[in-house]
């Protein structure tokens, strides 16, 4: 829709100019006209003042943005190639263009070209917004003690009766394998995978459930069956989640550390904000001046404030693509939990 936007605009400013020659508007004035209903006509410049009027602010704000991250990165063309290397990867993942085209539509996601577009804005968001984490000992530091949860690994068996899971555990403890016995009994989803979860992180499991693999050292299988709204759990832990020093893993905290920023849409919005204030932006067409007013108004508040107005932003600041769609852990964890 921009891209047919821009050239009703482009249309409608040469044709402003051109009116000021007569011979020339003559020539012109049918092409100026797009539709005839009867004796009703519409023009371009009535198609373009209606849709300036429901798109004119979004349209313009994503053109401008986008324009400022192309300014802003340090090759847009990387960007561009590593958008279209990550869609072709997806395409082939996916069983092919039109599976994935499918794919597409299905989430209204548009075409190959205008998702790759989206991946595009997306990777030049994500390199101008990494640059304004602080990253600093202290910083790093702070969301390790408060903020920092490891993840959890563990494989189960759901059973319907504490009897049931009793006698897998007497199995287990027998030298059967695990996995074999999951395979067998379990009612959980997972069953076909040995029992075997997706990592998960602390409140994504049920309370006893996530206590009793934390309770447990690395490969252990609990003795008592453990309860939950589900039914009787037989747990191994194959991670208790159990903090390492943070100069062990500094590398995978600062990681995770700079992707819970990328996350939080209100420090994007506020580097969003600052990058637009520099870039001395001009609108001149008075309708649309407030365009990207409301992020620079976001740059320049404190961050309690700014939070508070995020809720009442009115568009997006660039097209969301739909990375995350691929691996919803949480979700598929609580699914196999359950």
């Amino acid at each position: 829709m921009k891209k047919a936007l821009l050239r009703v605009a482009t249309s409608a400013a040469a044709l402003t100019i051109l009116f000021a020659t007569p011979i020339q508007t003559a020539v012109l004035a049918q092409d100026d006209i797009i539709a005839t209903i009867g004796e009703k006509q519409i023009t371009k410049e009535d198609f373009y003042q209606e849709m300036k009027a429901y798109y004119g602010n979004s349209t313009l704000r994503t053109l401008i943005l986008e324009s400022v991250l192309e300014q802003s990165v340090e090759d847009s063309a990387a960007n561009l190639a590593a958008a279209e290397e990550e869609v072709a990867l997806q395409v082939e993942q996916s069983g092919g263009e039109e599976v994935f085209t499918q794919l597409l539509a299905y989430q209204s996601l548009g075409s190959i070209e205008e998702f790759t577009h989206q991946i595009y804005v997306s990777l030049m968001l994500e390199e101008v917004v990494s640059r304004e984490v602080d990253t600093s000992d202290e910083a790093i530091q702070t969301y390790y003690d408060n903020e920092y949860s490891p993840t959890m690994e563990a494989q189960h068996i759901l059973v319907e009766t504490e009897e049931e899971a009793l006698a897998a555990i007497e199995r287990i403890n027998g030298g059967e394998e695990f996995d074999a016995i999951a395979q067998e009994l379990s009612l959980d989803s997972s069953a076909s995978n040995g029992g075997l979860l997706s990592p998960f992180t602390t409140g994504q499991m049920v309370t006893e459930f996530e206590e009793a693999v934390k309770a447990q050292a690395n490969g252990e299988v609990t003795q008592t069956p453990v309860q939950s709204q589900y039914g009787y759990h037989v747990i191994k832990t194959l991670d208790n989640g159990e903090k390492a020093p943070l100069a062990d893993i500094k590398e995978e905290v600062t990681n995770l550390y700079i992707e819970s920023k990328l996350a939080d849409s209100n420090f994007s919005y506020t580097v969003i904000g600052k990058l637009l204030e520099s870039a001395d932006v001009q609108i001149n067409d008075e309708d649309l001046k407030l365009a990207i007013q409301d992020l620079i108004d976001l740059a320049n508040q404190p961050v309690e404030e700014a939070a508070t107005e995020e809720a009442t932003t009115e568009e997006t600041t660039t097209e969301e693509t739909t990375e995350e769609s691929s691996e919803e852990v949480t979700e598929e964890t609580t699914e196999d939990a359950e």
